[in-house]
């Protein structure tokens, strides 16, 4: 456990809006004074490998962190002599970004290349998602987890996150990006193994749609009767299943399973921070907040009006911080919503109404990731 989540001192998560009068107010040169804030101008970069970690979106999707909004961030870590590299790692459904040469094409395709960002991107965990460092640690659920060597070899680390809805976790931030985003496939597998879904058949129109999205072939016709069935002891919880299925047939038992998924995700952020204690900055974009995560081949529509930018060296009180900005917001009635229109209710429950968001943000403060607790610095 890191000094500062001994301490009683609230951490300061400094926020900044999206007014603009000139080019002073432009969204780069907010970022700039945001970093400048958290103190990233003041790090020792000399020499140092940095992992600067964002997502860059399925292919198709376009809710993901714009590259454009990277380069302050690579400017500062390279004007102080540090070496970034935009740094992921692959997913565990198969699609566009679930091996090295297809997550590097989806993100040039996406616009991150090295003329924009100012970096090279970087597959993190290898070739094929298994490149990883095995990592102790004292948590409720894990007690081993690996980390994508390509993060646990930097010396350094950003993440620069968007912050939107997540079906499973309720949302995703920092904590996510560092959990999930962070780790290897063997990692993400273990998070998700209690994710375990099953067809309804009263709702299924057997389109089979669901086959071609199973990376593992776990899902098939029942003789005689053709119902669709999935296989539990071949199925790994990826969930690709339940987004591919347009008529809502697939489901999980949220109330247990997705809580289960959330801990163990922030105990794989508690294990990617082993060796970053006081060498990581957070930064969360609260723009396009979109109800499901970056890793579909498409955006819905926002549910509430873009905040701005915020930022952190706590990635649980960063989170914690947006999390309650983003409920302060009134709710946008073309959009998931089904409730919470008013400022200063939940959202994100009326998307997810099987989730509870705040379980990332409990969890973490019981197991010593962060403070959930944060004194809140607006900056103009």
């Amino acid at each position: 456990m890191s000094e500062k989540t001994k301490s009683n001192t609230k951490p300061k998560v400094y926020t900044i809006g999206l007014r603009a009068k000139g080019p002073d107010g432009s969204h780069l040169a907010k970022l700039t004074k945001l970093a400048e804030a958290v103190g990233m101008d003041k790090f020792n970069w000399s020499n140092k490998l940095v992992a600067l970690k964002t997502h860059f979106g399925e292919k198709g999707n376009s809710a993901f962190p714009r590259p454009t909004l990277l380069r302050p961030f690579t400017d500062i870590i390279k004007a102080g002599g540090g070496k970034p590299f935009l740094a992921e790692t692959a997913t565990l459904y198969t699609g566009s970004r679930s091996n090295a040469p297809d997550h590097t094409e989806t993100a040039i395709r996406h616009g991150f290349g090295l003329e924009v960002t100012g970096a090279p991107v970087f597959i993190c965990d290898g070739l094929t998602g298994r490149d990883g460092r095995k990592v102790s640690i004292t948590a409720q659920h894990m007690k081993e987890i690996s980390v994508a060597s390509g993060i646990y070899e930097a010396d350094a680390l950003v993440v620069v996150s968007h912050f939107k809805g997540h079906e499973v976790t309720g949302f995703g931030g920092a904590v996510k990006n560092l959990g999930m985003g962070c780790c290897s496939r063997s990692a993400k597998l273990a998070m998700h193994t209690s994710l375990r879904p099953t067809v309804m058949t009263s709702k299924c129109v057997k389109c089979k749609t669901c086959f071609e999205w199973c990376p593992v072939q776990a899902i098939g016709e029942r003789k005689p009767d053709g119902d669709i069935v999935i296989n539990s002891s071949k199925c790994q919880g990826c969930g690709e299943c339940l987004v591919s299925c347009r008529v809502g047939a697939i489901r999980i038992n949220w109330g247990e399973d997705a809580r289960l998924v959330t801990e163990r995700m922030v105990e794989h952020a508690l294990g990617v921070m082993n060796n970053k204690d006081g060498k990581a900055f957070f930064i969360n974009l609260l723009l396009d907040i979109v109800p499901l995560c970056d890793c579909y081949g498409f955006a819905d529509a926002p549910i509430v009006p873009d905040i701005g930018f915020a930022a952190s060296t706590d990635p649980l009180a960063l989170d914690a911080a947006c999390l309650d900005l983003v409920n302060a917001q009134s709710g946008l009635e073309d959009s998931a919503l089904t409730g919470g229109f008013k400022p200063n209710e939940p959202k994100f429950p009326h998307v997810h109404d099987e989730v509870d968001p705040t379980w990332q943000i409990t969890h973490g403060a019981k197991i010593g990731l962060g403070i959930s607790d944060y004194e809140r610095i607006i900056l103009d």
